[in-house]
């Protein structure tokens, strides 16, 4: 990617959370988070990391069901050390685990490249599915229940309706920013099918709401470190829908969208401003920042000790 994208994400960051520090008490801010407690803290971060194992075997059976023969001890790290490419456009740079593979298996990249778009399906079906869950759980939001629902039935539809979704692709090919992931997506879609066939996307589903379920537990775990009581499934809501925002604007990582959302939702649950901010700051660095850093080294050390042993 190009420097210049790279000046874009350092300056967005730096704006938004500068941006945060200003609408916010700084002293309160500080106090609140030097008096955070560290145990919740860290169990955040656990169940973050811990969301990623099914993530990963997901990850593992699509390949499978690609005809590649791989071990999944590789398989794991390999698909961790995507995670390093968390601010790139769309997440696309994860198709260094493509390559990786490739150097490992020689499986080839145009094969398996296809599945970081199964992968962002699988996500954004799996948090409507929680959204919803919640939605009727709490019991209220009746509107939202539809809305989610009926966004829910057209995903569904178009993956069991291939040609319609084909129509579709053709139409957007002309439009600056989509044309060319319509291209990609059109180029792949033999592929993508295999992968949405009944069995394995019930299967991949299934650990996609799970590895989403898991993770939503740093907002209960993050908001009780500075004695902010939520329930399991408010914090579930907030943190899928938030995601899910984030993941709209495609901004890299979701800067500024995602803190933006995080902040409007937990108002909504009559958190305020300022004791918000805190939580905010430390979800966000355990779920974005931690993570890309955490990617960064398992590539590394896949690097040295996997993919160096295959030349």
């Amino acid at each position: 990617m190009k420097s210049s994208y790279w000046l874009f994400v350092i300056i967005l960051a730096i704006t938004v959370y500068a941006m945060i520090v200003i609408i916010s008490d700084f002293e309160i801010l500080v106090e609140h988070l030097q008096t955070a407690k560290i145990e919740f803290i860290l169990l955040g971060g656990f169940v973050v990391f811990v969301g990623l194992i099914p993530r990963s075997f997901r990850w593992y059976l699509m390949i499978r069901e690609l005809g590649i023969k791989v071990d999944w001890k590789p398989v794991i790290p390999i698909y961790l050390s995507g995670l390093a490419f968390g601010l790139s456009p769309g997440r696309l740079g994860e198709v260094a685990k493509s390559i990786y593979l490739k150097r490992l298996v020689d499986a080839p990249i145009q094969k398996t490249a296809p599945t970081i778009i199964v992968e962002r399906l699988l996500d954004v079906i799996a948090v409507l599915v929680i959204s919803l869950l919640a939605f009727l759980l709490i019991g209220e939001k009746h509107v939202m229940i539809i809305v989610s629902f009926f966004i829910l039935m057209i995903c569904l539809f178009l993956i069991y309706k291939k040609i319609y979704l084909i129509k579709i692709l053709n139409k957007t090919q002309r439009i600056p920013f989509l044309g060319k992931f319509s291209n990609n997506l059109i180029a792949s879609i033999d592929i993508i099918f295999v992968l949405l066939k009944p069995k394995i996307f019930g299967i991949t589903l299934i650990l996609s709401v799970i590895s989403w379920m898991i993770e939503s537990l740093v907002v209960y775990f993050v908001l009780k470190a500075f004695d902010i009581n939520l329930s399991i499934i408010h914090s579930a809501f907030v943190y899928v829908t938030s995601s899910l925002v984030g993941a709209a604007s495609f901004l890299p990582g979701g800067i500024g969208t995602t803190e933006g959302g995080l902040i409007a939702l937990l108002l909504l649950e009559n958190i305020p401003i300022q004791e918000s901010l805190g939580p905010v700051i430390i979800i966000r660095s355990i779920t974005l920042w931690a993570i890309i850093i955490f990617g960064v080294v398992i590539g590394k050390l896949t690097e040295i000790f996997i993919l160096r042993k295959k030349k």
